[in-house]
């Protein structure tokens, strides 16, 4: 039995709220700032560059650091790190609320993503820690839907602040909340509080490839991000620092897959994780949803604005055609697996959904058509919802339990680098279309600002080219969806086949049984005076997400 199967509904809630709490301030700052950087960057008398990187450091960072913590989770504890990842992110948005610079403020979003980074995976691992297979999809529904919220809101609150109270409370307003999820996390949360060496934790920790990976990320990213930039940036994709950036990041990340498939000790991803076709299967339909959700999510505004005219409020209330639909479709898919145990429905009603609504888009004329404006994103919405967590159910169903902290971590890494890589890609293809088309990226206005003749034909044309790359990545999930596993997750736990009805624990496996029995022996070593309450936690670390009681420590001490 979880341990969210034992506690009582107040506590659950009031957990539950605190992590979807972390999870919208996480999600919120990936888009708050978009429609106050032009502000913030007046403000703070903002190069080209350091304008650039107030968007992007806070995605690298994030990123870059997300399997990290996954690790630092399974050494210190849960609770424990997610408390950590949540003080670095207020730290980082005290920082950019109080940045005299644009050069500090850029510094607060690296602090603030290093903390996201921990909060989106430990979140997810968490939940999968507290609840049985059965149940994590309506919860993971409800993280997904609040990502989205979160992300329909940040420009329009952005926006909305910039105009009247001033673009620091973008940050600002983190503090309060975080504060808040901060004091329900340390009293609702009780999971495993270890006692650690600190020496013995840090050996434990991959640190070779932990520093490639975060090298690697980096260097790629920030290679994109700069050649993305063209001439803002005084560079183009041909020039030696965009290429060194690049080839040197995609050599530590091959080296990264190297190092932990064959070297690694104690791996950040290993190579378990991705054994079957099964697992493969839906790293490539979630990395191709991250990589769509991203371009609907901020090329939509884009559109609205620049081609339509419409201001950044009114720009982020007419993407709620395509919001509200996502947060239905992620609640009811998660509640029809809850209750069914079948994914395979909501997986294929999404994929061929998202892939048919991001056809559509490619329709989207210069004039305003408000029938195809709501109709194209509610088909998108739709589509989109439950390829947020459904997956996720897919790949943990086929998992070990030690296996899905990993695994998630991975999974947590593929989805950020799709969905930075996605936008960078996007922009460039939207530059290519304007470029054919004799328009430029630095001739346009928005809001109502006037534009050369021609202008919004040309951006649409550019804008349409680019829906057809981003249809064609949709069709990714309907491929893998095929070789997704077909059994029903109904009576499963976490790769394992669960009885009908919860067995005393003494009928576990032998093997389940010598991993309790090494956990007794490690704390017998240790000298702690609390034998049976200590070796009760070494045995439920060893063997998580099974249930033990002090009669079957005491039982195998003995022997039976």
């Amino acid at each position: 039995m979880y341990p969210g199967s034992r506690m009582g509904a107040w506590r659950r809630r009031m957990i539950m709220l605190s992590l979807c709490l972390t999870i919208f301030l996480a999600a919120l700052d990936v888009t708050i700032v978009s429609t106050a950087l032009p502000t913030i960057s007046s403000s703070l008398h903002a190069t080209a560059a350091e304008y650039a990187w107030v968007g992007s450091a806070y995605t690298l960072a994030s990123t870059s650091m997300a399997p990290i913590w996954a690790k630092i989770s399974d050494i210190t504890g849960r609770k424990s790190a997610l408390i950590a990842a949540n003080v670095a992110f207020m730290a980082g948005s005290t920082v950019c609320a109080l940045a005299p610079t644009a050069a500090v403020l850029v510094g607060g979003r690296v602090l603030q993503g290093l903390g996201s980074g921990g909060m989106f995976i430990i979140v997810t691992i968490v939940i999968g820690d507290l609840f049985e297979l059965k149940d994590r999809a309506k919860y993971y529904g409800l993280t997904a839907l609040v990502w989205a919220v979160a992300g329909a809101v940040g420009p329009v609150m952005g926006g909305a602040f910039t105009q009247t109270v001033g673009w620091q409370w973008c940050f600002w307003i983190n503090l309060p909340f975080d504060a808040i999820s901060l004091v329900m996390l340390a009293f609702f949360l009780k999971l495993d509080t270890r006692k650690i060496d600190v020496r013995e934790a840090l050996k434990t920790l991959d640190w070779v490839g932990s520093f490639v990976i975060v090298g690697g990320t980096i260097c790629f990213l920030y290679g994109l991000e700069t050649g993305a930039s063209g001439a803002q940036a005084g560079y183009s994709w041909s020039s030696p620092l965009v290429i060194a950036l690049m080839v040197v990041g995609i050599a530590l990340l091959c080296f990264f897959c190297f190092y932990e498939a064959r070297v690694a000790k104690n791996p950040l991803m290993p190579p378990a994780i991705f054994a079957s076709r099964a697992n493969i299967a839906v790293f490539v339909m979630l990395g191709a949803h991250s990589f769509g959700i991203i371009a609907y999510s901020y090329f939509l505004p884009l559109y609205f604005q620049t081609v339509l005219g419409f201001s950044p409020v009114i720009s982020g209330v007419s993407s709620f055609p395509f919001i509200i639909p996502m947060t239905f479709a992620t609640y009811f898919a998660g509640q029809f697996v809850g209750r069914t145990g079948n994914f395979q429905i909501p997986i294929w009603f999404s994929v061929i959904t998202m892939t048919l609504g991001s056809g559509l888009l490619i329709n989207l004329g210069a004039e305003v058509n408000w029938a195809k404006i709501v109709c194209y994103q509610i088909v998108l919405g739709l589509g989109a919802g439950a390829l947020f967590q459904v997956p996720m159910i897919a790949l943990q169903s086929q998992l070990e339990p030690k296996l899905i902290s990993p695994a998630m971590s991975a999974l947590n890494f593929l989805k950020n680098l799709g969905t930075s890589c996605s936008m960078v890609v996007g922009t460039v293809l939207i530059q290519s279309g304007l470029r054919g088309s004799g328009g430029g990226l630095t001739t346009h206005g928005a809001g109502g600002q006037a534009t050369p003749d021609g202008f919004e034909e040309a951006y649409t044309g550019a804008l349409q080219k680019m829906w057809i790359f981003y249809t064609c990545v949709c069709t990714l999930g309907i491929m893998s969806a095929f070789f997704l596993p077909k059994e029903n997750i109904k009576g499963k736990r976490d790769g394992r086949q669960a009885p009908a009805e919860e067995q005393p624990s003494e009928t576990r496996s032998s093997s389940e049984m010598q991993d309790g029995l090494v956990g007794e022996k490690q704390q017998d070593k240790s000298g702690d005076s609390d034998g049976k309450g200590q070796a009760l936690e070494e045995v439920a670390v060893a063997d998580l997400g099974q249930a033990v009681t002090l009669t079957d420590v005491e039982k195998k001490r003995e022997g039976v």
